[in-house]
Formats: structure tokens, sequence, C-alpha cells
């Protein structure tokens, strides 16, 4: 698989068809540069320091729901009789959410966090679907983190400090999108999926300058940047880095990108 975009679960329960028994994926997360299995090096007041006087130290990111497509599993009657999979026009998924990626201290370090495990369809998989937005209180349910995110209206929250100053990013970005990729997932072996965050460029343009998260003109384009940042993929030895390349796909297809 290749890149991705698409970031502690208050409900993660993904829906298994019948046919097969269902068996544990492991869901985890990981701060560091993207496609490497190199660590960010340990800070040692655990947050994470970029070159241009601005101190990452704590991301929340709601994912309102992370979807895996059985490969060729299309209904041509556009009905779904397997359990309680989700049905999006005869396509099979698998699908979990909402729920909230909240990482600071250690968890900016470069170490793979694990989130927790989930159920899913034992098979092949031809696609992940990603969706980044807010949700609603109720959906929030009784997972407090989320809830706050909730009621303030974010899908993502970025606390930290610039030249010494404290700033919180608050954004009610909403990302959809898709990407294609090739996995099995067997009752036999131990699986994971990563969620990879790289925050080394979200305060940075184009050009090269800093993009000031406390400036109203600079928020579209740290958007951007945030949008460009994450990618998901097969883990299974948990390293923080892709086990297997997709030479037949890896394509991502962005969806909405809105600001409500």
């Amino acid at each position: 698989m290749r890149r991705y975009l698409g970031m502690c679960a208050s409900v993660l329960l993904l829906s298994a068809c019948s046919g097969s028994e269902p068996t544990a994926v492991g869901l985890s997360t990981r701060v560091g540069a993207a496609k490497s299995t190199a660590s960010v090096p340990r800070q040692s007041e655990q947050r994470l320091t970029l070159s241009n006087g601005i101190t990452v130290e704590r991301v929340r990111l709601s994912v309102k729901e992370l979807e895996l497509e059985l490969e060729g599993d299309d209904d041509d009657d556009g009905s779904n009789d397997a359990g309680t999979a989700d049905d999006h026009g005869g396509e099979r998924k698998d699908e979990t959410g909402p729920f909230l990626i909240d990482l600071s201290g250690a968890g900016l370090e470069g170490t793979v966090v694990q989130l927790r495990d989930v159920q899913v369809e034992t098979g092949t998989y031809d696609e992940i679907e990603f969706d980044i937005s807010k949700v609603s209180v109720d959906d929030a349910g009784d997972n407090a983190g989320l809830k706050e995110m909730a009621e303030r209206g974010a899908s993502i929250i970025i606390d930290g400090t610039i030249d010494g100053e404290p700033f919180s990013f608050v954004s009610s970005l909403t990302v959809e999108q898709e990407r294609e990729a090739s996995f099995e997932i067997t009752a036999e072996d131990t699986q994971n999926v990563t969620i990879n965050i790289d925050p080394s460029g979200w305060f940075t343009g184009s050009s090269g300058g800093r993009l000031d998260p406390r400036e109203s003109g600079a928020r579209s384009d740290i958007e951007n940047n945030i949008k460009n940042s994450i990618d998901a993929f097969d883990d299974d030895d948990r390293n923080g880095g892709e086990d297997h390349d997709d030479d037949n796909g890896g394509d991502h297809h962005g969806g909405e990108d809105d600001e409500d």
C-alpha cells in the first residue's frame, strides 16, 4: 500500500459479515516522518519541537469512521444479507467509529501507540476509507475526550507553543479519502493497521516560510498540510513502517475538504 490520507476510542465495533469467522485486528497510531520506520528524536520534555520555533505538545483528531472494503465483494442486486456489515451500493465494508486519537507526551516520540483491537471479517481487502470530521455530542457517547471535541465543534485540535507563547489550533476540517490497497486478514496471524501522522510540515508554507497557527490567513494552508500528512497501512509487526508495497494500487482519492 502506498500513501493514503486521510489520525483511544469510545466506540470501536467493526461489523463482521457472515460466511467467515471474525478475527481481531489491532489499531495503532504513530507520530513520525511519513513512510519511514525511523522514530522522531526523543524530546526530553516529551514534546515535538519543529525547526521553525513551533513546538507541538498535544494532537487530537476526531475520526468519524474508518472502513475496510472486502476485495471483489459486490452484490449484484445491491442488497446485503451478510450480517451487520455496512453496504454502500453493494460494496461490503467493515467499519469502525467514531473514535478519538489523542497524543501527547511519549506519544509524540515516534513510538507506535496501540489504540485497541477491533473485530473484522477474514479475507482480502482492497480499499481503506478514512473520514476525519467533527461528530455530534450524541455520537460521542460517554467518551469525555470525544465529547469535548464535539462540544467545541472540532475535528482537529493542536496545542503547542510558538516562540514560547502557547497556541491552540482548532479546526472543523472535514476530509473523506479513499486508499486503494491489497492486504489479507487471516485468523492465524496477528494483524495490525497503523495510522501514521507526520506533523513536520504542518506549519510550513509552500515557499518554506512559517505558517503562524494564530493567524486566520494561514488556516487554509495549515489544514491542507494536515490533510496530506496522514497515512494508513498494514503494520503487523507494529514497527511503524508499512509491511508490503502495493504495486497494483496505493492510490488515494481525496473527498470533501470543508470547514463549517
